[in-house]
């Protein structure tokens, strides 16, 4: 097996797993770097046997997050010790030693790990000769895991293969969940005219985050800003068509529909958790001399939009202070009765305690079907399992590197550090940061 000639290692497997888009991230720029270990540190802590084996993992799963090249000779170095969550960042560092480490890859190919799965599907589309054909035909195979399927389509991008951008436009009608959602991802990297047909068409069968996605890139395409109706920018593709013009005009931002959003930031899934925190220093008000505290101001806010989000929505509501305490044990629909008691249960906080930040967005990572997490907090973290911001990053993209979750961040009245921290988990998962002072 070998590498195409003509692929361009360092431009695809080392590249961002997420690119911050005009439709989706809004030019998220980190006004201070977040501090982070260095690979030649990193990459000591793993061969040596003498550091204990949480460390050496710690540093495997920080070197899975950097994405830099590295030796085969390091990584199976700690091939004993991947149990477990580590088996998908062994699977990944695997993958940045290169085309040499595909006998270890396919090794672990029956593992039933789906993301340690997604992880060897991702490296052998890129490494094996015959990769593109490996992908086709794991996106025809309804029975492998959906993030294996996300993996091919993906690792098919990567390679620039011109099959990705077909697959995708194919498949928009016919595929849901996480491999729609990657489908949609693989278009805007390079969204075009040719694309318009395929995403109306995607309008008259779909609804929630996979709609409005299809909504902002047909506006980013065309300037219309036609909102998520079917018939209307139907109408119009027709119109054009028949009188031979282009599908275009300037975007007249007056015209702009105001979309669906909680403190500013846009809302494009039905299937939502809130995580807000509910630490002591919420209590503290907005302005001097105001009433409104950050806690209130975040809680009415949840309050004035229930009745605002959709019929089909689904959500839960989490806050976050030294503990982490939920509404429902996952998703639930949002009817007239369920609408009074979050509020009920939300206003009814007394805000107390610590900011076990990344206790809330574990527990909403693990809510059954969530496509859009809404993080708002008003500090760093200052407990819990994880407290250091890179480390939390690197956690966060392993859990959504194959589900593409949405993460949007509200920063409220936050110091620049941890402001920093909340602008870059939004950037790397699809989301946008909200930083009100």
């Amino acid at each position: 097996m070998s590498l195409p000639g003509s692929f361009l290692l360092a431009a695809s497997l080392l590249a961002p797993m997420f690119t911050a888009t005009p439709a989706l991230a809004g030019g998220v720029r980190f006004p201070q770097q977040i501090p982070q270990p260095s690979r030649e540190s990193l990459v000591a802590v793993l061969c040596d046997p003498q550091q204990n084996g949480e460390d050496r993992m710690g540093a495997l799963m920080m070197l899975a997050y950097q994405a830099r090249p590295l030796t085969l000779k390091s990584v199976t170095s700690v091939h004993h010790l991947a149990r477990g969550m580590f088996l998908a960042d062994y699977a990944r560092c695997l993958g940045l030693c290169g085309v040499e480490a595909l006998p270890h890859l396919l090794a672990l190919r029956t593992n039933r790990d789906p993301d340690a799965a997604a992880e060897v599907m991702y490296a052998r589309v890129i490494f094996d000769a015959d990769g593109v054909g490996l992908a086709l035909a794991s996106l025809r195979d309804y029975k492998q895991h959906p993030y294996v399927r996300v993996a091919a389509l993906r690792a098919l991008a990567d390679r620039s293969s011109p099959f990705a951008v077909t697959e995708s436009l194919r498949r928009l009608e016919l595929e849901k969940g996480v491999v729609l959602f990657e489908c949609l991802a693989v278009l805007r990297r390079n969204p075009n005219s040719d694309h318009i047909p395929y995403l109306i068409n995607l309008l008259e069968v779909s609804s929630g985050r996979a709609a409005n996605e299809a909504v902002a890139m047909l506006q980013a395409i065309t300037g219309y800003r036609i909102a998520n109706d079917f018939r209307t920018w139907k109408h119009f593709y027709l119109k054009h068509k028949a009188e031979g013009t282009e599908f275009r005009r300037e975007p007249d931002d007056s015209t702009k529909e105001s979309s669906l959003s909680y403190m500013g930031v846009p809302i494009y899934s039905d299937r939502i958790v809130f995580v807000l925190d509910s630490s002591s220093s919420m209590n503290e008000t907005m302005t001097a001399g105001d009433h409104v505290t950050r806690s209130s101001r975040s809680v009415d806010e949840l309050v004035h939009l229930l009745p605002h989000l959709p019929a089909t929505a689904t959500l839960n509501v989490l806050f976050f202070a030294s503990e982490v305490t939920a509404f429902a044990d996952g998703l639930i629909d949002l009817d007239a009765e369920v609408q009074e008691q979050i509020a009920t249960f939300s206003l009814g906080r007394s805000p107390k305690g610590g900011t076990n930040l990344f206790g809330g967005l574990d527990s909403a990572f693990r809510q059954d079907g969530v496509e859009e997490i809404i993080l708002l907090t008003d500090g760093s973290p200052s407990m819990g399992e994880l407290v250091k911001p890179i480390d939390i990053l690197a956690r966060v993209q392993r859990y959504n590197r194959w589900r593409s979750i949405r993460i949007n961040t509200v920063s409220l009245r936050a110091p620049r550090r941890a402001e920093a921290f909340l602008n870059r988990l939004a950037a790397e998962n699809l989301g946008v940061c909200k930083a009100l002072r």
